[in-house]
């Protein structure tokens, strides 16, 4: 006997909605270095290692509502383009995104060999936040 499970759309959407709908997302440049903080770190604990040369600004905006892709079986948030561009030279070989509120880091992108920026260079980073079974 052969069974098959699937989640309504609509559980999608509420899930979605629960999860990232009209909240702060954040993102933020760090050197993780030797640090030893991982995907399990706290927020706080990025925060100590953040970026601070002149003209970086951390990331923040609020999460807009999606919809149901049939294609791929997913509910879609709407893409974020997240910009850097500082005034004086930095690197980093971390980028951390959190929620406003929230004691632990929604995910961690980890650069290697670490990013090199420039003044007047910019890096992009598109976000993608997904809800699927």
């Amino acid at each position: 006997m052969t069974q098959t499970t699937s989640i309504s759309t609509k559980e999608l959407q509420r899930q979605a909605t629960l999860c990232f709908v009209g909240k702060t997302l954040n993102v933020m440049l760090c050197s993780a270095g030797t640090s030893g903080f991982t995907k399990e770190s706290t927020v706080a604990q990025w925060q100590s290692v953040e970026k601070t040369e002149a003209g970086y600004t951390r990331y923040s905006g609020v999460v807009a509502s999606g919809s149901y892709d049939n294609s791929l079986g997913l509910y879609r948030i709407p893409d974020i383009d997240v910009e850097f561009t500082p005034t004086t030279s930095m690197n980093y070989d971390t980028v951390i995104l959190y929620f406003t509120g929230e004691t632990y880091i929604h995910s961690i992108i980890s650069e290697s060999p670490a990013i090199a920026l420039y003044p007047g260079q910019t890096q992009t980073y598109r976000i993608s936040l997904r809800q699927d079974d």
